[in-house]
């Protein structure tokens, strides 16, 4: 017996440096990773590749960052590589990051330390984070009112109890959101539908909310005519005029070209607002 037991962990110990040496070989080989390289879930980043001298004759120093935070993962990858093709960006930052987390996550400390370059958010939520934010921040891109829509992958959405009961119904985890959370909850409230009647399923973030609607994992949910879906939808007027979201910019980040291109490159994500009408702020009209 204890000879088989002997046997048998010889034939164990070669398969397992026969399987570490495959292994090894398989990493040895792997392709190298890509310019543009994600982060982590809510975040994506690239190397500019600097080598052309700032303003001030001197060439970015590794590590500086361009940091953007939008709302949304949509078209983040076209931005990010966009701002590092552009030589106006390669002059002043090394590499450009572009996140998406939610906008719960973002801090007084975030604003008061000017951690991101550019963000695009609602000005009644930065105030409430720091009612002098614009004090560090300057407008950058602006919106008018939009519409927002009750949107259903199988049928018309009507604004009764009656079609709303037995609906898995998605809203984002965000009491701060107007399109995914204030707006659908007044809606349905008003429509006097119950906790009892209706699920309501919520999110992290509205990439997850979309993806469930488009799986069929929930029924109905709220967005802008603009929503990027992979078929036709559904859709019944929810609300009108919804105050929609601003980006805002590091004051520092005063250069004229360089504000210039950013509202240039921002217009990659121009798809996510095609029914908004947008307005450039009074610092880059001379664009």
């Amino acid at each position: 017996m204890i000879g088989l037991w002997s046997n048998s962990l010889k034939r164990v110990s070669i398969l397992l440096i026969v399987g570490g040496a495959v292994l090894l070989s398989i990493w040895s080989v792997r392709p190298d990773v890509a310019a543009l390289t994600p982060g982590n879930y809510y975040q994506i980043h690239c190397q500019t590749g600097a080598a052309a001298p700032s303003p001030s004759g001197s060439v970015p120093a590794e590590g500086q960052q361009l940091r953007l935070l939008l709302v949304t993962p949509y078209h983040a990858d076209e931005l990010v590589q966009r701002l590092c093709q552009s030589e106006t960006v390669k002059q002043q930052f090394s590499q450009v990051e572009v996140s998406w987390k939610p906008r719960t996550e973002l801090t007084t400390a975030d604003l008061l330390n000017e951690h991101y370059d550019v963000i695009w958010n609602r000005e009644h939520f930065l105030t409430g984070l720091s009612p002098d934010f614009n004090s560090y921040y300057d407008t950058l891109l602006q919106f008018d009112h939009y519409a927002v829509y009750w949107l259903s992958m199988t049928s018309e959405p009507v604004l009764t109890a009656e079609y709303f009961s037995g609906k898995r119904i998605g809203l984002l985890d965000d009491p701060s959101s107007h399109t995914h959370h204030l707006l659908p909850l007044r809606s349905l409230r008003q429509a006097q539908v119950n906790n009892e009647a209706a699920s309501l399923v919520y999110f992290r973030d509205a990439a997850s909310l979309y993806e469930a609607f488009y799986q069929g994992q929930i029924d109905v949910i709220s967005a802008g005519q603009s929503l990027p879906a992979p078929a036709p939808v559904f859709k019944t007027l929810l609300d009108a005029n919804a105050t929609a979201a601003t980006f805002f910019v590091r004051q520092q980040l005063a250069d004229t070209r360089l504000r210039c291109e950013l509202s240039a490159a921002l217009m990659t994500l121009a798809p996510l607002w095609e029914d908004i009408e947008s307005h450039r702020s009074d610092s880059s009209e001379s664009c």
